[in-house]
């Protein structure tokens, strides 16, 4: 009599099975891994080896012997200045650095778009990233939603990240926005958003607040006046290196700038922030403005004087409204402190993101980029004096406005910021994309003119009309910088490199007043009514108090990175 297996003896086998297979996956997949990454590590021996064929090959027909090359995406280099194709078969990297030295490869730092590589290019994984070496923008665990410009429909467009939406040799940086809560999760990819047009039309806009990313960096300027400037009414251009990140596996940050230290270059340190060292920074694309700010009004409307304040839910940062003004500093400070505050409207995770006014040094960061290859002084539709980032003369403080002409003409032209997007040369259409940091609609304006802009630099940490007891605060110190020099020429220590002190000093005839006892905190920029006086390269100091012509910016930092 045949017999089948009985109810327990099935369980049986399914439980042998069970423990067969808890003990073989774990092995299985380890000895898939350790083929993967035999297989990624030969792929970069092979690749590296086709670069030394092509360097090679070049200098048959012309002498080549770069120092540093840039993985484009399709694998093929930029090596300083000149394309190179590499010719390999196999897997090619789309990111990342290589150093040579005497045509020898000394150090890489390559990575793939598939993330199948030992040495990980910062950034959230899988997220495009362009030729030139920046940091992938950190979106802030969707706090932030990347955004393109479409050139055809005038307007800006929500952006896929894992596609191209920036191109820093090209002079576009990567823009981003908070949107209005109630859009965040209607809005998709390729959908239009709509900006105010007309001076405070807040109700209009999809878009509460737009950034641009400032990619960590390294700099060097060759010479008094930059490389290739001929005075300081003519500077040359910053030279610039954008420094990549590498991740391991616990999530722990190396940056490429701490392995490849040269005597002549220096990381901004705008990038170190407390005891953090950041990929990047997220700087508010024009001067902040308020929904309640009213100008007939002249005390601190704000009444900020926490890190809880809900009037910081009321701020926004967009073109055509009017700047905030009429602020003591410790009000500007404590409202963008309370926009990370808990259950605030913007969405942001204060244990991952700071929010801040902006530093001295992080005004720095935006200047010498403007003025770098990677800047308006980059943008080959200005030239001459034209390099000069054109001034908002917005009597008004309207946000976005521009002069048409830098400071140095004294004209009252004024155009709006009106979402054209290309770059606009002297005399040519509508002016509004000369007054950016790139000379483009991806830039960041209200740098020269507009109002005055309060940033968190001191004189010695003397208090003038801040809080008494900000100073004593430990964690406090991370938000501003401390200055204890009384001219630029002893401005040559650590607490003024790349601040856009007595490195820039004079730049474009820009103002140079520095902070003293009496006057001990920075603004920048210069205001409307300025002519010669007024640019990016512009420093002077006030007691902190509040003023018609003063406002300030945001800027937020990512604290943590994303693998």
């Amino acid at each position: 009599m045949k017999k089948g297996f009985t109810l327990i003896e099935l369980l049986a086998v399914i439980v042998i099975l069970a423990i067969i297979a808890l003990i073989a996956t774990p092995i299985i997949l380890n000895i898939i891994n350790d083929a993967k990454n035999e297989s990624d590590k030969r792929s970069k021996e092979l690749y590296l080896h086709a670069v030394n064929q092509a360097i090679a090959r070049k200098n048959l027909t012309e002498e080549f012997n770069p120092t540093s090359c840039t993985v484009n995406k399709d694998g093929n280099l930029t090596c300083d200045g000149e394309e190179l194709i590499v010719e390999v078969n196999g897997k090619k990297p789309c990111k990342g650095t290589i150093t040579l030295e005497n045509m020898d490869i000394v150090s890489e730092d390559i990575g793939y778009c598939d993330g199948s590589t030992d040495d990980e290019v910062q950034g959230d994984e899988g997220y495009y990233t362009d030729s030139s070496g920046a940091n992938t923008p950190d979106l802030m665990d969707g706090t932030l939603t990347p955004v393109v410009y479409d050139n055809n429909s005038k307007k800006w467009k929500i952006a896929d990240p894992n596609d191209e939406w920036y191109d820093y040799s090209k002079q576009n940086w990567a823009n981003a926005v908070i949107l209005k809560s109630e859009l965040r999760s209607t809005k998709k990819v390729g959908d239009e958003l709509t900006l105010p047009t007309t001076n405070n039309d807040f109700n209009s806009s999809d878009v509460l607040a737009m950034f641009v990313w400032i990619p960590r960096y390294s700099y060097t300027i060759k010479n008094q006046y930059g490389d290739g400037g001929t005075s300081a009414t003519s500077p040359g251009a910053i030279d610039i290196k954008f420094v990549g990140v590498d991740i391991n596996d616990s999530g722990t940050a190396t940056y490429t700038d701490e392995k490849n230290k040269e005597s002549s270059w220096y990381t901004h340190p705008a990038f170190t922030f407390g005891d953090k060292n950041l990929s990047g920074i997220w700087v508010g694309k024009f001067e902040t403005s308020h929904t309640t700010y009213s100008s007939t009004t002249t005390s601190n409307q704000l009444n900020c004087t926490n890190e809880s304040c809900e009037g910081a839910d009321n701020i926004r940062i967009l073109p055509n409204v009017q700047s905030l003004r009429y602020q003591t500093v410790a009000p500007y400070f404590y409202v963008v402190r309370s926009m990370s505050r808990n259950n605030n409207l913007f969405g942001i995770n204060s244990n991952t993101t700071d929010t801040h006014m902006m530093k001295n040094s992080e005004w720095g960061a935006v200047a010498y980029l403007s003025q770098s290859k990677y800047g308006k002084y980059g943008n080959d539709d200005y030239t001459g004096v034209n390099k000069e980032i054109y001034q908002n003369k917005s009597s008004d403080y309207i946000t976005g406005s521009s002069n048409g002409t830098p400071s140095q003409k004294e004209t009252n032209t004024q155009c709006a910021y009106d979402e054209e997007g290309e770059s606009r040369a002297e005399g040519t259409g509508s002016c509004g994309g000369g007054a950016s940091t790139t000379g483009n609609i991806y830039g960041i304006y209200d740098m020269n003119g507009g109002a005055w802009e309060y940033v968190m630099g001191n004189y010695n940490n003397t208090v003038g009309s801040f809080q008494s007891d900000f100073f004593n605060t430990e964690n406090n110190k991370k938000y501003y910088d401390k200055y204890t020099i009384t001219s630029t020429s002893s401005c040559t220590k650590g607490e003024c490199k790349g601040h856009a002190l007595s490195e820039t000093s004079g730049w474009y005839s820009d103002s140079v007043y520095l902070v003293s006892s009496s006057n001990p905190w920075f603004v920048r920029g210069g205001n409307c009514y300025g002519t010669g006086s007024a640019g990016v390269f512009g420093f002077s100091s006030s007691y902190g108090g509040s003023s018609d012509s003063n406002s300030f910016r945001v800027v937020f930092a990512p604290t943590t990175i994303s693998k």
